[in-house]
């Protein structure tokens, strides 16, 4: 449930090789006591030991093992051992422990690691078990378990749900003699809004709007308009697209930027939630973690809300997950299952509501979520998130393909230069072709 290069847990990872963790797991041969084994028993009833490693702090690790005893006094012939790791190079270091099968039973791991090494068959297929227990698969939020597929094997489960929406300043809004932003605003509002919130005074530009808007979140308008989605799939797209209603969304943005209502996307974000707490900032795009932040150590005086993305006719929202695998490797799968529908059900339900930062994915679970937004004053954002999650329509957050590293460069060369007016808007075509070129390629 950490903010990860500014994605929060769910985000991306830092990618380098410790070769420290693997000497304190590995060293040995794969026996029962190895991680990624299954633990220290057969089926012979002894106990079975199933190792876990998290990228959490050693604090929210506490939290989480501490909820586990209760699963162990539940489940007497199952043990659950935590295997600390700092979170440094946490992505490298699974892949190195992946490689030589001495990684743990079950780790945690973003939608983007997930898919990579469930490409290179390194990852348990849990689709049997899934297919023979239907009743905790359909307890999941609407879809979230779409993306935790690889080649149709069902490759890990979603733990937290990271959302993108709109936290504004109350203050602001009443001040401009504006509606504040909710459920099912609409684009026209919100470009209205940023223009009103702007302002330069004594020389210095306030935007109204302050966000780093890339293709994926333009998708949303054209969607919501009628159009086709920048890329066509979450995972794995067969092509992107610059439709007429992107190409319209785009122009907005455009506008937006030239006329002083947002920043241009060169204007560097770095600060804009410590600004925000000091009531300088209108409105920003961002993700849903926010809240937890700002709940214990923004300034009693500060009266902030949330809201969704707006609509221009019907619904659509972007979301990813953090989550749990296992290696392909595993001796024990029974016992493995057990752990991973108790970390993503129970385990949540005692650990949300000390740290408020994310919604289960386990759609029951995320009421603890809810109602610690609830007791915090706060209820719009768990309304808020709960209506994103249950978006009719759901669009990627970013490319989730081993091509993506080829694609993105295009994005760069060109998307910041189209906002800013100094390439057509044709260049977005160009920008497709060459990315299309790169799907194809990779086929």
């Amino acid at each position: 449930m950490k903010k990860v290069a500014g994605k929060c847990t769910a985000g991306m990872l830092a990618i380098m090789l410790c070769s420290g963790l693997l000497a304190a797991c590995g060293g040995k041969s794969d026996t029962a006591d190895s991680p990624g084994t299954g633990g220290g028993t057969d089926k012979g009833g002894k106990q079975v030991e199933v190792t876990m490693i998290t990228w959490e702090s050693a604090e929210m690790n506490d939290k989480i093992m501490a909820a586990m005893k209760s699963f162990e006094q539940e489940n007497p012939d199952i043990k659950v051992k935590l295997i600390p790791t700092p979170l440094d190079n946490y992505g490298v270091k699974i892949n190195g422990m992946l490689t030589a099968k001495k990684a743990p039973d079950i780790f945690m791991t973003g939608n983007d690691m997930l898919l990579d090494n469930a490409s290179k068959g390194l990852l348990y297929d849990w689709t049997s078990m899934a297919e023979q227990d239907k009743t905790f698969m359909d307890g999941f939020y609407k879809g979230v378990t779409d993306s935790w597929h690889y080649d149709g094997k069902l490759v890990g489960l979603p733990g937290l749900l990271n959302t993108y929406g709109i936290f504004y300043n109350k203050k602001a809004f009443q001040d401009a003699g504006l509606t504040e932003p909710k459920i099912g605003w609409t684009y026209d509002e919100f470009f209205a809004d940023m223009e009103k919130l702007s302002s330069k005074q004594g020389g210095v530009d306030q935007f109204g709007f302050y966000a780093s808007v890339d293709p994926f979140m333009t998708s949303l308008y054209s969607v919501s308009a009628g159009g086709a989605p920048f890329a066509d799939a979450i995972t794995s797209p067969a092509k992107v697209e610059i439709s007429d209603k992107f190409v319209e969304g785009v122009e907005k943005y455009k506008n937006a930027i030239a006329s002083g209502y947002m920043n241009p996307p060169t204007f560097d974000l770095t600060n804009v939630m410590s600004s925000f707490k000091q009531g300088k900032v209108p409105m920003t795009l961002q993700g849903q973690w926010v809240a937890d932040d700002l709940i214990r150590t923004a300034p009693k005086e500060l009266e902030w809300g949330f809201a969704p993305m707006p609509v221009v006719n019907s619904q659509t929202e972007i979301y990813d997950a953090v989550g749990w695998c296992s290696p392909a490797s595993i001796q024990n799968p029974e016992a493995v299952w057990k752990v991973l529908k108790y970390l993503d059900s129970k385990m949540y339900e005692e650990v949300l509501p000390k740290t408020p930062v994310a919604p289960a994915a386990y759609q029951a679970s995320s009421s603890a979520y809810f109602d610690a937004l609830k007791t915090a004053g706060h209820p719009e954002v768990g309304e808020s998130i709960d209506h994103i999650l249950k978006s009719p329509s759901t669009q990627p957050v970013r490319f989730l393909a081993t091509w993506t590293g080829k694609a993105n460069p295009f994005i760069e060369a060109s998307w910041k230069n189209v906002l800013m007016g100094k390439a057509p808007i044709t260049e977005l075509n160009t920008m497709a072709d060459k990315i299309n070129k790169v799907i194809s390629e990779a086929k």
